[in-house]
């Protein structure tokens, strides 16, 4: 079953496979930041320590969301919108 730890306090749960980060993030008992909650607003964007290629791949309209708040990809993606799908994946609370 996957894996989602929240730093920095370190709270860490394990869900089904095919579960929001958003989710994922309140099951291990952390209120995860949330606007719009359908991809759009970018308020819910999270940094990913470890783990990214456990997630499912970016979509078109999440990489613009990314890119108008001049966060890379690469490091970042949207809990509202972003499933986790095996292992283990690390994310970073900035705010």
């Amino acid at each position: 079953m996957p894996k989602v730890t929240l730093l920095p306090g370190g709270q860490s749960a394990e869900v089904p496979a095919g579960t929001l980060l958003l989710d994922a993030g309140e099951e291990a008992g952390v209120e995860m930041e949330a606007g719009c909650f359908n991809c759009s607003c970018g308020t819910c964007a999270i940094a990913v320590d470890s783990g990214m290629e456990n997630l499912e791949p970016p979509t078109d309209e999440e990489l613009n969301v990314l890119d108008q708040w001049n966060k890379d990809p690469d490091k970042y993606r949207l809990t509202c919108c972003v499933k986790v799908l095996q292992g283990e994946v690390v994310l970073r609370l900035e705010h």
